[in-house]
């Protein structure tokens, strides 16, 4: 309040005659060191000088009014000071407003671009041209770009050489830090819409919404900073001709051939592979297919990315077929499209469709409309289990009485064909065959250990399939074996008679001959017991597939409920759907398991469930400093030992020549003979003692690892040799190549002759217990075996039929009992008793040439031999074929079995090399092995190099190369 107005009220108080305190005498109460009002002081000597000076104006008033003059002089004695105290707030006051001003030219210009975008705004759907099979719709660009960034799928699909220019934009997101940024993922968590038409061509449409503000403060940026878009690779500005006028847009370089047209409009940025189809999205499409589209991006169903596709495009290849399921898919209508969504991480990819379908067929309907069941089978599969397929879709009565009208000429004659001929040889028709005990639940597995598959047939009477199955059995036509016996359970095998074979195969017609077995509901039919024996052990010791963590995994995302099945493992199997479908069997390589459900519900819908996951890489790699290269290429196979010294060594020869090599240091060393040579190693508990080498001459050396003769070394014979020596009771035996007879030399310089056979030896002989056995090849085949001093054993020579390239197998059939294996030329495998009068136990034909040496494996009591035309066989003690496996590299003469444990679980894994510079292994099942093949042939060898206490594989190849390999599949 201003002192003027207080004034003003206490002069009118006063004059209305209120009572009020008299005023204070001014001169008389003011200190004579403070002025009037109190802030001010006087110099003591000026006050003491100075008179009372009274005021014209005052003199002789009233004492109050000398007071409000008092008060007026206080007033103006004030006024300089709060003069200063209003020019500091009014600088603040202009401050402030500038400020304000300043907030609002830059406020009002950004508030009306928003409002302007929030108005000029059209709806994507309507900007999808027309002419799509499918569309994509991506729920949020941000969260896909994240997840899909790094997505192994993406890789695999850019891994070729014509998508190099992807692969490098790929790399250079990946190392983006900007793509990480908080702000970045909010930017991009839009909406995106995606259009593939036929011809390779896909439209992009991405409803930016109110971002598209800062779309229009582009063209001022970009000519502030031009260089703002030299940064992003292969993007270029361009302009396009719309209507007439030109609009501003980019040119993004896909490949090489292939480019994107991108352009703003509105509040979208429409991308296209092609100027047209730009100009075609640009345009609005039909109010039908706008409104249908608008409905389908709606779906509050949808997944990370849904795909809306008609299903009629993409089984037009299976409706063109003139089969059965050809002729009942083009019976069917689509009358909206099929909704897939799909939803990844790191690991996993799950897609889930629903599809509509009607069809006037009633035989269509009733499968179709059949509802989907829990098949059985899936509570009785074995933990192993590596792959299925599965079909439940009705017992073979229902199905045979719903499909007969789609079969075609040729199968309606077939059927009648056949059910005439059931009739004539075994006087039953198709019904008792079939129909009356067969199950709806058919498929085949495989077991991780087989590589055999096993059939599967569920039994809707399995009294009559036993009765039908032994009704057979008493026919000419058909018989039973039980020879086979895997883990104290006999599998019984169907089997043919030879004269009904030989006549089968006059026509080049092959019979399977297959083992089965009937458990629990079902009927199981393999070629290999062994498969059937492993599902049995499992089975009945409660190790079920349904119990595994990978298939709870796979149970929260598929129904168990199912039409149709197909479980699968990469490295046994690849389903058909990714076979006939390159570009995802390329986008799925690296996820190793993975299962897809068709599932059939009663209200004409079909539901449709895929699910894969990554597996581990279980590849083998080599270690540190290998392959090392051999100044030489092995002629014949090698030897890998340790010394003494734990050192591993290499040895091999080249004509007349002996080589060693450190394996740690690379170092090699060379011993040089007077003919071609051959060696043997001496080995005491895992070391080498001493390296034997013979020449073609007769000179025999005994050296260390460094290949240096020990003392009274070499020993010349001048007897022409075999080069193909055995260590033997301190020395070593050899073939002589001249006469027919073994060389003996011993550890003292000793040597001497065998006692003569009927034939040269033309391989290695071989050793049994303190004997040594030969097998010559010959027409009048024997058996020898020598003692220690070259003296053939009593009781040999045995006589054997046939002619043998491989050497003979000894091994005891029980503990105490000796016996020996051969397989002869033309495929007869045979074992004979030592302990029983040499007789033969048991035998059996292959039919096919035999030259590779033949394996027995201790550990599972069975032998393994491969045929020249490149078939594995697999024989049980008791002279049956258990499994059998074709290999990849077909025919060859230099094959080779070798046994090894290299997983520790005690039981041998089978290698096999030859026909190429490749090593094969599998388990005792056939079943491949994870890493291989590798680079190698001949013999394999255990051997830890690198001193982690864990083997190595180590392999030489034909390239003059030894490799060592580590990894998850070894031990």
């Amino acid at each position: 309040m201003d002192t003027d107005d207080l004034n003003t009220n206490e002069h009118i108080h006063s004059a209305e005659g209120h009572d009020m305190p008299p005023a204070p005498n001014l001169d008389t109460e003011i200190s004579p060191d403070t002025t009037a009002s109190g802030t001010a002081e006087m110099p003591p000597e000026r006050s003491s000088d100075m008179q009372p000076i009274e005021n014209v104006d005052t003199v002789g008033t009233h004492p109050a009014e000398r007071q409000t003059a008092a008060q007026n002089a206080d007033t103006v004695q004030a006024s300089p000071h709060t003069g200063k105290k209003r020019k500091k707030s009014g600088f603040f006051k202009k401050v402030g407003i500038f400020l304000l001003v300043l907030i609002l030219i830059i406020m009002i210009p950004l508030v009306g671009l928003i409002g302007y975008s929030l108005i000029n705004r059209t709806n994507p759907a309507r900007h999808i041209a027309d002419g799509y099979y499918a569309a994509v719709t991506i729920r949020s660009a941000s969260d896909t770009l994240q997840k899909g960034l790094y997505l192994s799928a993406v890789d695999s699909l850019l891994s070729s050489p014509e998508t190099a220019a992807l692969q490098g934009n790929l790399r250079a997101l990946r190392s983006n830090t900007t793509l990480q940024s908080n702000w970045f993922k909010r930017l991009l968590n839009v909406p995106i819409n995606i259009a593939v038409y036929e011809g390779r061509n896909a439209a992009i449409v991405a409803n930016i919404g109110i971002r598209s503000a800062a779309v229009q403060l582009l063209p001022l940026i970009t000519a502030v900073k031009p260089e703002l878009l030299d940064s992003v690779p292969n993007l270029s500005q361009t302009e396009f001709d719309i209507d007439g006028s030109t609009k501003k847009g980019f040119l993004f370089e896909l490949t090489q051939d292939q480019r994107l047209y991108i352009c703003f409009y509105k509040n979208l940025i429409i991308a296209a592979t092609s100027e047209d189809m730009l100009y075609s999205c640009l345009a609005e499409n039909s109010e039908a297919s706008g409104k249908r589209l608008t409905a389908l991006l709606r779906n509050s169903n949808r997944g990370a990315v849904s795909v809306y596709a008609e299903p009629s495009y993409f089984i037009s290849g299976i409706a063109a077929k003139q089969d059965i399921v050809g002729n009942m898919i083009r019976e069917l209508a689509f009358p909206d499209p099929a909704a897939l969504n799909v939803n990844f991480d790191e690991t996993t990819v799950s897609l889930h469709s629903l599809i509509n379908w009607i069809s006037e067929r009633s035989e269509v309907n009733a499968i179709l409309q059949r509802r989907s069941t829990l098949p059985a089978i899936l509570s009785r599969l074995p933990e192993g289990t590596a792959y299925l397929t599965l079909l439940n879709l009705g017992d073979p009565q229902f199905l045979y009485e719903n499909t007969k009208a789609f079969f075609s000429p040729e199968l309606t004659k077939t059927f009648n064909s056949t059910n005439k001929n059931s009739k004539f040889f075994f006087n039953k028709d198709l019904n008792q065959l079939i129909f009356e005990w067969m199950g709806s639940e058919v498929g085949v597995f495989g077991h991780r250990d087989s590589q055999t598959p096993v059939f599967f047939i569920s039994l809707k009477d399995e009294a009559k399939c036993r009765y039908l199955l032994e009704d057979l059995f008493n026919t000419i036509f058909i018989d039973r074996s039980t020879a086979a016996v895997v883990d104290d359970n006999r599998i019984p095998r169907i089997v043919f008679p030879s004269w009904l074979l030989g006549l089968l195969r006059a026509f080049h017609i092959d019979l399977p001959e297959p083992f089965y077995m009937i458990q629990d509901g079902y009927l199981y039919l393999s070629n290999s017991a062994e498969a059937l024996g492993m599902c049995k052990k499992e089975t009945d010791t409660g190790k079920l597939l349904v119990k595994t963590d990978e298939w709870k995994k796979i149970s929260k995302t598929v129904s168990a409920e199912t039409s149709f099945l197909v479980y699968y493992s990469l490295d046994r199997s690849i389903p058909f759907f990714l076979e006939q479908n390159a570009l995802l069997k390329t986008a799925f390589k690296n996820y190793g398991k993975g299962v897809l459900s068709l599932r059939f519900a009663a209200g004409r819908q079909i539901y449709l469930d895929f699910y894969t996951q990554k597996t581990d890489a279980r590849k083998l790699e080599e270690i540190p400093a290998f392959p090392r290269s051999l100044s030489q290429r092995p002629e014949t196979d090698i030897i890998c030992t340790k010394t003494a010294d734990n050192v591993p060594y290499i040895f091999w020869t080249n004509g007349s020549n002996v080589y060693g090599m450190n394996l740690l240091t690379g170092n090699e060393s060379a011993l040089s003979l007077d003919g071609k040579a051959g060696i043997a190693a001496e080995i005491k508990y895992s070391k080498l003692q001493a390296l034997w080498a013979v020449s073609a001459r007769g000179s025999i050396y005994r050296t260390n690892e460094n290949l240096e003769p020990f003392a009274g070394y070499p020993v010349l014979t001048a007897e022409k040799l075999l080069p193909k020596p055995v260590v033997f009771n301190g020395g070593i035996a050899a073939p002589l190549s001249a006469d027919s007879a073994l060389l003996f030399a011993d550890a003292t310089d000793n040597w001497f002759i065998s006692e003569p056979m009927n034939a040269k030896l033309r391989a290695a002989p071989v050793i049994f217990k303190d004997g040594i056995a030969a097998l010559p090849r010959s027409f009048e085949s024997c058996l020898y075996l020598f003692n220690k001093e070259g003296k053939i054993v009593e009781g040999y020579p045995i006589e054997l039929d046939g002619i043998f390239a491989a050497a003979p197998v000894f091994f005891e059939e029980t503990k105490g009992n000796p016996a020996v294996a051969f397989v002869s030329e033309d495929g007869r495998f045979s074992i004979r008793s030592l302990s029983q009068d040499y007789a033969e136990t048991a035998s059996c034909d292959l039919n096919t040439v035999c030259k590779a040496d033949l394996a027995y494996s201790a550990s599972l009591r069975a032998f393994f031999v491969v045929s020249q035309d490149g078939h594995l066989f697999k024989f049980n003690t008791a002279g049956a074929i258990t499994d059998s496996l074709p290999l990849k590299t077909g025919a060859a003469d230099d094959y080779r079995i070798t046994l090894l444990d290299v997983t520790g679980d005690g039981k041998d894994e089978i290698f096999v090399s030859g026909g190429g510079n490749a090593l094969y292994g599998y388990t005792s099942g056939f079943a491949p092995l994870d890493g291989f093949p590798l680079a190698g042939t001949g013999t394999p060898y255990l051997l830890d190099i690198d001193g982690d206490s864990i083997p190595e594989l180590i392999t030489h190849g034909i390239d003059s190369k030894v490799h060592a390999y580590r990894g998850a599949a070894l031990r």
